[in-house]
């Protein structure tokens, strides 16, 4: 096949015409690269390698599209990546590429995730443990953060934090004690607190003389 002419079409692609009628679409950046010019030849394994160099390239700007937002672990990355149907030898190319130049680090995005959830919403050990196994994080690097994050159990200056606004959040409903206690401890337990923390926290926050009756 050979070359008639390449076209630029919009401000990112190039259409390269060939003599056979069929038509060669590249990113404007892969095109350079290639060094294709008019009345080159073009062979059929070089035509496919070109189709998917192009692929390879709208991959790796999705990904980093995505990583510019925020750190992603890299099965999250690899997540969205797969709901765009691309093919996985693919997204395994980019996956590889971006962990070679330290643009995907596991260890990384868990501290600045913990570091993040732990401070604006203020999560115990086990939401955040949870959260990150989600996320794909291997349990020795979620060993490592919450080693770090929680040397000494869960903090329970943070509990009393979400007890007292949680509390704020039911005082005007006529609980006695008791319930409201429960309801505090249940919601601090949804936030990964463990249960005798979770309990001092909110026997921290609700008064002593709390007298309500158990309706609402």
């Amino acid at each position: 096949m050979k070359i008639l002419c390449a076209v630029r079409k919009g401000s990112s692609d190039v259409k390269i015409e060939l003599d056979n009628g069929e038509n060669l679409y590249l990113s404007y950046e892969v095109f350079l690269k290639s060094g294709l010019r008019k009345n080159d030849e073009i062979s059929e394994d070089r035509f496919s390698f070109f189709v998917e160099e192009n692929k390879l390239h709208h991959i790796k700007q999705r990904a980093y599209k995505l990583l510019a937002r925020r750190l992603h672990s890299e099965y999250e990355l690899r997540q969205k990546l797969k709901q765009k149907d691309y093919s996985k030898h693919l997204i395994d190319k980019v996956i590889d590429e971006l962990l070679d130049k330290k643009y995907l680090n596991d260890a990384e995005f868990a501290n600045q995730y913990a570091a993040e959830n732990i401070k604006n919403k203020l999560w115990g050990e086990k939401k955040l443990t949870a959260e990150l196994m989600r996320r794909g994080i291997s349990k020795n690097n979620i060993y490592d953060v919450v080693a770090d994050k929680f040397p000494q159990g869960n903090d329970i200056d943070n509990a009393d934090k979400l007890a007292e606004k949680k509390y704020k959040q039911l005082s005007y409903k006529n609980f006695e004690r008791l319930k409201l206690m429960q309801k505090i401890i249940a919601f601090l337990l949804g936030k990964g607190y463990d249960y005798e923390t979770a309990k001092q926290a909110a026997e921290n926050v609700v008064p002593m003389d709390e007298n309500k009756s158990d309706w609402e």
